[in-house]
This record gives structure tokens, C-alpha cells and sequence, in this order.
């Protein structure tokens, strides 16, 4: 961690809190039995917990906080990860893009925000499907994560950890300070991370061919700085904003020149963010007001040999954009069955990137600007509450955008939302929109690296290459149609088992797509990309993004969540003897009455869930009220089989079956099968998760529809597995008697890729392509990780 950092940290975190006086110490019983109290959800008068999202689609998945403390997950950013299984969607353009986040059922100014916050501040995490985010103003493409954080929360926490290959050549490491204050109604957080990677060189691999000067992974050093303040104005109004620093230097190796001068490439990023995010109510309606600029530098110095000697090609942008947008969301009439709601969203942003490049001499500049108007309608009719046929509603939404580079695209989406059973709910619907290239899809600087490994299916070669990225100003928009149907089914009543099934059919006119792997049908349709010498070998690939002219897909994601909790040892008194439920209930009472004498009551008149100076420790003391020592076992296995995924790329070029022998990347066609897994178990302190991934094999074929040829490449399945154990400090009693330094510590030791699985490449002969090498494909491999992590409450 730089040491600028930490004065800061400390004058801000004084200045956050004017005129309060120190908390006064806790015993260990009070901490213990309000970690209990944290875990209770208060209802009062009300038919939702607390935060919970608008609309009728019920949470696929409820995590409670001690769910949540038993992924022993750093920040939100890395639950986040944890969470990736249950997250997925199968709607995405790609399936890329992390889940839309809400806090405490409204939107926030952006995932910056609530990144770095730690989990111990979680009271509860819902999981929602992908329609619930067009009660927000989203777009119907990807799951929404509600967070719900506790009440009260005061600590500052510190992580040190390193990084390291087990194949050697490799260390990251890595500091965090973070500081968090919930109360009131407020919220203050600051973060400062610093990271440092060393280079990883083709070396330390045993590659055939390997260059000493060219690395496999890049030297880096990156720090970021955040901070967050959410308070009440206005009487109602709650305000946020936020704002972020953070920038890296990466070194790459390129390998040798002629002359076997070293060839280096230098990337220097910078980042600049400032949010703001407005909620409140009007009458019935809840409305929100958020946005922000952001500022992105970049600068990229690439060494190149061109034959005379090493030159410098210098590559610059900077992109920066304003955005704001405003939703409504309220009741317009009322049904036999219900409300009629709705959802009204209207904003702009400004986009701009200016970008230059100088190779070899030849100057080129780039600079585009798009100014955008967005509007968004979601209506949602109840049709049965609690009919013949159970409860139904349907939805209908549209959304207009007009782009000052592209003219006016539109989206329109219907569905419905039926429950015929407590137990089970199935969801459909149907969305057709339109979509703009990004501006950097556009506008990127033309880099040139040079001395790329890439595999020629045409000749069978693997060949040093130039490349050529950036953007391409001639793309198009596309055309997306998708249909989905979800089930969902909580099929054991009284647990926490949760089976849910997706299936989406996905048709895109003129898809936009990262230039495709060199294979002879791809050359084929854009013969202009590729360039070869007189002996026909490949020098050169224009590897700038591309349409498509359509593309197909369907599939089914199906899976399941289980989560149990482990019974807690039998609450103690001082002599050791169990307690009786009297006491229990007397001792609970008690804490409750001093509570609201030190800290007050919460609006409903009940000492609030979390509502401790000190609260959000994680497990802390013997648990002699019950909760902190309780376990957690976890379960979530979730299975991608994929039913068609097909490309045209041009008309009169033959169709594309990337499940059967065709490709667009590097790594294979599409596996037709994909199954993740995460689970976990946690006691006494002592968590355990396992976590991984199985894909099966796929061809690239030379000549898909033709016979065999010795070019023919056959990619195997894989299996990689992460290890990941911890273990709470505060748990061990014996050791936090003789050390209370380690009260609220913890100790982690994670193994990635645990049995050291790359993918395996081999030709028609049985032979590893040179540029197919595993260490290639994986350069890590097995990494393992050790991190010490403290709250200081």
C-alpha cells in the first residue's frame, strides 16, 4: 500500500464522524449476541423484508448474512465471483457483462460504490431474475443482485496477500485499507488498493522456441483510491456520491529484433470517476436520479523491428463520458387482481474519443463523439392474484435511443410472469431491440504488435505474426431477437433448495464480434484481413472487431442452490451449563433493553437487525447465544448444454456450426456441454470452498463440410479446479485470549487450478502445434494465495 494512502485514510476517516465520542468497549457477550440479533430480519407492518426490490418476481435465491460470511469473500467485488454461478444469464450478447446491482431495492451511482465494501456490513444478498431489471430502467439481459446492507456498521479493514505460481516465475501481491461507517442513515467509505505483478517470461515455461525477451504474462503496477458519501437531504432525499482515482503501468516483453535488441511494449492507463446517485419518494412513486463522468487515459509505446532497426509506434486516446438518467416507478391504476405498474425512464449521456497513432512514421487521428437520448417504458398488469390457475401478471416494455452517429434504435419486450404454486414460478418473454457499436468498438487506437504466435489452418503452420487492434469505424448496428422461459421451483418445503431451468432461443442480425481465429473459412469471407508472403505464409491478421451477417444460438442453463445451516452448539452459561430457552429469551431481552438505551430504537420501534457500533463481525466468540457459531454447508451446480450455435458470416459463404468442427476464437468451436460447481462448508470458524469448471472438448476443422485434413485440430475437455480455506480468528478462543490482536483476523490460503489443468491441443497426427503449447493457452497455471485480513472495530 503506498503510504500517501494511509494519513489520508485516517484524516477523512476523522472527518466523517465530527464531534462523535468514542464508542464505548463492548463485552464479548453483547458482540456475540448482536451478531445474532444482525441475522434476524425485522418485519413490521410490512409484507416485504426490508429493502427489498419492487414488483411481484420473488428472489431465485436468498443469501442471509451468515450465508453470506461462509463464502469468506474479501469485498462485494469477490462475493461477487463466488456468486458467478448463481449470477450467469444466458441472455446477455455473449453472456458477458457482471449482474445489474441494486442496494437495498434502488439504484446506486454505480458498482464503484459498493465494490470494496466488506461482506460483514451484508445483512441480506437476493438473486433476481433477468425481468426484474426492467423495473429499474435496465435492459432485460442480466440478473439483478440486490444488496441489503445492515443498519449500523463501523470498522476499517486491512488485507495483505501474495500471489504465487507453483510452475515459479510469477508473484503478485497485494494491500487493501478500506473504511466503512453505516449509521443513521449514512454512509461513508474509503478505499485505497495498491497491486504489483512481475513478469511472467516464455523462459520460465520450457516453450519450444521460447524467446527470452518475450513475456507470457506483463510486469504491472496498478493503485486505485475511492470514496463514498450517501446521506438523507431534503428531509427524504437520499444522495450519493462517489468518486475514484486508479491507474496502471504495464511492461511487456515482445521478444527480439534482428539485431536481438529486446522489444518492449509499454501501456500506461489512467481513470478518473466522479457519481452521483438521488432516490426518493413521491406520493406512490419512487424515483431516482444518477450519473457521472468518467475520464479514461491511455498511452501505448510498442517497439517494432522494421528491418532498418527498432522504432517506437506510439499509440494514444481518451475517452470521456457524461450520462444521467432519471426512473419512475409508481402504481398508475388499480385491477381486480392488483396495481398497475410502471416504470418510466428517460436520460442522455455524451461520448468522446479521441485517439492517435504514429507507426513507422505515418500519422493517423481519430476523434468521435456521440450524443445519446434515451427513453424506457416498463408497464406490469396483474391478471390473477390468487386464481384458478394460481397468480399471473404480464409485462410489455419499449425503449427508444437516438444516437447522433447511428439515428433512433428501438427495443420492444413482452412476457409474463406465472406462479400456479407457492412452490413454483415460470417466466417468458420475448425481446426484440436494436443495438450500437460502442464508441470504442469504433474509435480504439490502431496498435501494432508484432511477433504474435497464431496457428495457420490453411498451411498447418503456427507463424510469428503481426497483428493489428483498435476500432473500425465502418460497423453497424445489430438486431437482437431473443425468447426465454424460466422455471422456477423450491421443490422441499421448509429448505433451502432451489432448482432453476432457462432456456432462451437467440437470433442476432449483423452481430458485432471480435475478428475471428485464422481458419480457412474465415479467410475466405474477409480475405482483405490476412496478408502472406510469396511462400504463402501469413505475416499479418487485422484483428479490428467485425459484423457478422447473423447468428443463432440456443441453449438451456439449469442447476441448483442448496444451503443448509449446521445446528449450533448448545448455548452456555458462565458455569458452562447449558442455558434453558428462558434464559435464552431473558438474556436476548436483556441486550435489547440495553441496546435502545445506548443507541435508540429503530422507525418501527425495534432495536434493528444489526444495529451495533460494533456490529458486523464475522463469527466473533463462543456463540453462547446460538447464532456466531452456527455452520453453513452450500451447494450450487449449474449445467450450460447448448442446442445450436451457428454463424453466417456472409451470404454465399457457407454457415458456421461452431459445435461442430467451426470456429471463432483461438480456443476451439463452442463447447457443447459447460457445467460449474461452487461449494462449501463452514464451522466453528473453519470455512472450505471448492469451486470450479468442466467444458467439454471441440474441433476446428479445416474444411467442415469436406473430408479430414492433417490441419484439423481437436481441443480437449477441461477441468479446473479452485481450493479455497480459511479460518476465523476470533473463533479460536484459546488463541485470542493469549493475542487479542487477533480478534476479527483471518487467514486464508486459496488454491487456483488446483491440479494444474491447461487445455490440450492436438493436430490430426496427435502432434502439439508450437502455438497451441499449453503453457501458451494457461501461462499461470496453478497459483496459490496467502492473505492475512483484520477488522479494527
Amino acid at each position: 500500500m503506498p503510504t500517501f494512502f494511509l494519513p489520508a485514510l485516517s484524516i477523512v476517516a476523522a472527518a466523517a464522524a465530527p464531534g462523535q465520542a468514542a464508542p464505548e468497549p463492548q463485552t464479548a457477550v453483547e458482540e456475540e449476541a448482536e451478531l445474532e440479533l444482525e441475522d434476524d430480519i425485522v418485519v413490521t407492518g410490512s409484507r416485504q423484508p426490508r429493502g427489498s426490490v419492487i414488483g411481484d418476481i420473488k428472489p431465485e435465491v436468498v443469501l442471509s448474512g451468515r450465508d453470506i460470511r461462509a463464502y469468506g469473500a474479501s469485498d462485494i467485488g469477490e462475493l461477487l465471483e463466488e456468486l458467478a454461478p448463481l449470477t450467469g444469464s444466458i441472455q446477455g450478447r455473449g453472456g458477458e457483462g457482471r449482474p445489474v446491482i441494486l442496494l437495498s431495492g434502488r439504484r446506486i451511482s454505480g458498482f464503484r460504490e459498493i465494490r470494496d465494501l466488506p461482506p460483514e456490513a451484508i445483512q441480506r444478498v437476493d438473486i433476481l431474475p433477468e425481468e426484474v431489471a426492467l423495473k429499474y430502467g435496465y435492459r432485460a439481459d442480466q440478473k439483478v443482485v440486490n444488496i441489503v446492507l445492515r443498519r449500523r456498521f463501523n470498522a476499517v479493514t486491512a488485507e495483505v496477500e501474495t500471489n504465487l505460481a507453483s510452475d515459479g516465475g510469477r508473484q503478485v501481491h497485494e494491500a487493501d485499507v478500506n473504511y466503512l461507517r453505516l449509521g443513521n442513515g449514512s454512509r461513508f467509505s474509503v478505499d485505497g488498493e495498491y497491486t504489483r505483478s512481475n513478469p511472467l517470461f516464455e523462459t520460465k515455461r520450457n516453450l519450444v522456441n521460447a524467446d527470452p525477451n518475450r513475456t507470457l504474462l506483463a510486469a504491472s503496477d496498478a493503485a486505485k483510491l475511492n470514496a463514498t458519501y450517501k446521506r438523507t437531504i431534503l428531509g427524504s432525499v437520499s444522495a450519493t456520491i462517489s468518486g475514484e482515482l486508479g491507474g496502471a503501468n504495464t511492461l511487456a516483453g515482445l521478444g527480439s529484433a534482428a539485431n536481438g535488441q529486446r522489444l518492449l511494449r509499454d501501456n500506461r492507463t489512467r481513470t478518473g470517476v466522479l457519481n452521483y446517485a438521488l432516490t426518493g419518494d413521491l406520493a406512490q412513486w419512487r424515483w431516482s436520479l444518477n450519473g457521472g463522468y468518467t475520464r479514461d487515459w491511455s498511452t501505448t509505446i510498442t517497439d517494432r523491428d522494421y528491418g532498418t532497426g527498432v522504432q517506437r509506434d506510439r499509440a494514444q486516446s481518451v475517452a470521456e463520458t457524461i450520462e444521467t438518467e432519471g426512473t419512475f416507478s409508481g402504481s398508475l391504476f388499480d385491477l381486480p387482481a392488483g396495481a398497475v405498474t410502471a416504470t418510466l425512464k428517460a436520460g442522455f449521456s455524451l461520448h468522446d474519443i479521441a485517439s492517435e497513432s504514429r507507426r513507422g512514421g505515418l500519422f493517423t487521428a481519430t476523434d468521435l463523439s456521440r450524443d445519446q437520448g434515451t427513453g424506457q417504458a416498463n408497464i406490469d398488469v396483474p391478471i390473477w392474484r390468487d386464481g384458478p390457475i394460481g397468480a399471473l401478471s404480464a409485462t410489455v416494455n419499449g425503449s427508444v435511443d437516438q444516437l447522433s452517429d447511428f439515428g433512433t434504435l428501438g427495443s420492444l419486450g413482452y412476457g409474463f410472469n406465472w406462479r400456479p404454486v407457492d412452490a413454483v414460478r415460470l417466466i417468458g418473454s420475448v425481446t426484440h431491440e436494436q443495438g450500437a457499436p460502442t464508441i470504442q468498438q469504433l474509435g480504439n487506437p490502431v496498435i501494432v504488435t508484432p511477433n504474435v504466435r497464431v496457428f495457420d489452418l490453411t498451411t498447418g503452420q503456427t507463424v510469428d505474426a503481426t497483428t493489428v487492434t483498435g476500432g473500425n469505424p465502418n460497423l453497424l448496428a445489430d438486431r437482437r431477437s431473443v425468447l426465454k422461459l424460466g422455471l422456477t421451483v423450491k421443490p422441499i418445503l421448509g429448505t433451502d433448495l432451489t432448482v432453476l431451468a432457462n432456456y432462451t432461443d437467440s437470433r442476432i442480425d449483423h452481430p458485432i464480434v471480435g475478428f475471428p481465429t485464422a481458419t480457412p473459412e474465415i479467410e475466405a469471407a474477409f480475405p482483405d484481413r490476412f496478408d502472406r508472403d510469396s511462400a504463402g505464409t501469413l505475416i499479418r491478421i487485422d484483428n479490428r472487431p467485425v459484423n457478422f451477417d447473423r447468428s443463432r444460438q440456443r441453449q438451456i442453463r439449469w442447476g441448483l442452490n442448496w444451503t443448509e445451516a449446521l445446528e449450533a452448539p448448545p448455548p452456555t452459561g458462565p458455569d458452562g451449563q447449558p442455558l434453558t430457552p428462558e434464559q435464552i429469551a431473558e438474556r436476548r431481552a436483556s441486550f435489547r433493553e440495553r441496546s435502545r438505551g445506548r443507541d435508540g430504537t429503530s422507525e418501527s420501534g425495534v432495536r434493528p437487525a444489526g444495529g451495533s457500533r460494533a456490529s458486523g463481525f464475522s463469527g466473533r466468540g463462543s456463540g453462547r447465544f446460538g447464532g456466531a457459531r452456527q455452520g453453513r454447508v452450500q451447494l450450487s451446480v449449474f449445467h450450460t448444454w447448448r442446442l445450436e450455435d451457428t454463424i453466417l458470416i456472409r451470404p454465399g459463404v457457407p454457415e458456421l456450426d461452431l459445435l461442430n468442427g467451426s470456429a471463432t476464437g483461438t480456443r476451439g468451436g463452442q463447447p457443447r456441454h459447460e457445467i460449474e460447481f461452487n461449494a462449501g462448508y463452514n464451522r466453528h470458524g473453519i470455512g472450505v470452498r471448492l469451486t470450479g469448471t468442466w467444458e467439454g472438448g471441440t474441433t476446428i476443422l479445416a474444411n467442415p463440410s469436406g473430408a479430414p485434413s492433417p490441419e484439423d485440430l481437436s481441443f480437449g475437455s477441461l477441468f479446473t479446479a479452485n481450493l479455497r480455506v480459511f479460518a476465523d480468528l476470533s473463533q479460536q478462543r484459546a488463541l485470542v485470549r493469549n493475542a487479542p490482536f487477533f480478534r476479527g483476523s483471518r487467514v486464508t490460503l486459496a488454491v487456483n487450478n488446483l491440479f494444474n489443468q491447461r487445455l490440450e491441443v492436438r493436430d490430426a497426427a496427435g502432434v502439439v502445434p508450437i502455438g497451441y503449447q499449453p503453457a501458451l493457452l494457461d501461462p499461470l497455471g496453478r497459483s496459490v494465495r496467502v492473505s492475512f485480513r483484520k477488522l479494527f472495530f
